[in-house]
């Protein structure tokens, strides 16, 4: 299945309003299914944000990757996404 962007803000709204039924990982699944979709040089560009405490930017490519290991940037990534 091929995921669209769309998919990927559904997803995220679902994270954040079905936690006990929607995990992290099915929404990382989802980004994996999106990103296989892009052509090579959109998986080089960077998604990010700025905070008071700091700013983090992140190649796409990397996201599944530091979805799993950084809360912070997950929880902010998706927040941005869900419009929340």
């Amino acid at each position: 299945m091929t995921a669209t962007f769309e998919d990927v803000v559904r997803a995220a709204r679902m994270l954040i309003e079905q936690p006990l039924s929607f995990s992290v990982d099915s929404f990382i699944k989802v980004v994996e299914e999106w990103l296989e979709s892009l052509p090579e040089n959109l998986k080089d560009s960077y998604v990010g944000f700025f905070s008071p405490s700091g700013a983090k930017a992140v190649r796409r490519r990397d996201l599944p990757r530091v979805l799993r290991e950084d809360p912070e940037f997950r929880e902010r990534f998706v927040r941005m996404l869900a419009g929340r």
